[in-house]
């Protein structure tokens, strides 16, 4: 499991520096507003990425380094379903957050996403599809003063 861990950190790495030096950078025009540039927020996130992808490539190399190989983890067919299946509802949701907004889609998106999960209670999922969306529209519109999509 260490190399896979050694192999993926070095993938993610690579990807997240591609992201940070190279597609973001091309990618999102100049801003025309005041405050935050458009490329701060992909930038922050692709860096958290990036560090998390280094951290799992140092800790894969101290155990390879100690004899620790780990566990086998073998990976069924069952997991590589859902997970092709939640890469295909995460891909549906940001579509449709593009075509109705984050106010509509994002909380329909993270219903959705608690549903496939298992969780059942209706409060529960109305409550964490709602409040993260509310206060992260106050913060962009009030305190940051940036519009949202």
């Amino acid at each position: 499991m260490n190399r896979l861990d050694l192999l993926g950190g070095l993938l993610l790495t690579g990807v997240g520096m591609l992201m940070i030096f190279v597609i973001i950078p091309r990618g999102t025009p100049q801003g025309m507003y005041y405050g935050l540039p458009p490329t701060f927020f992909p930038t922050l996130l692709s860096a958290g990425l990036t560090l998390s992808a280094m951290g799992l490539v140092i800790q894969s190399i101290r155990r390879l380094r100690a004899g620790q190989l780990g566990p086998r983890v073998p990976i069924s067919g069952r997991n590589l379903v859902m997970f092709a299946l939640f890469a295909i509802v995460i891909v549906a949701g940001v579509a449709l957050i593009d075509k109705v907004g984050m106010i509509l889609g994002a909380p329909v998106l993270i219903a959705v996403l608690m549903l496939m999960m298992g969780d059942r209670n209706p409060l529960r999922i109305a409550a964490t599809a709602t409040l993260p969306i509310a206060v992260v529209h106050v913060l962009a519109i009030y305190v940051l003063q940036t519009p949202t999509p």
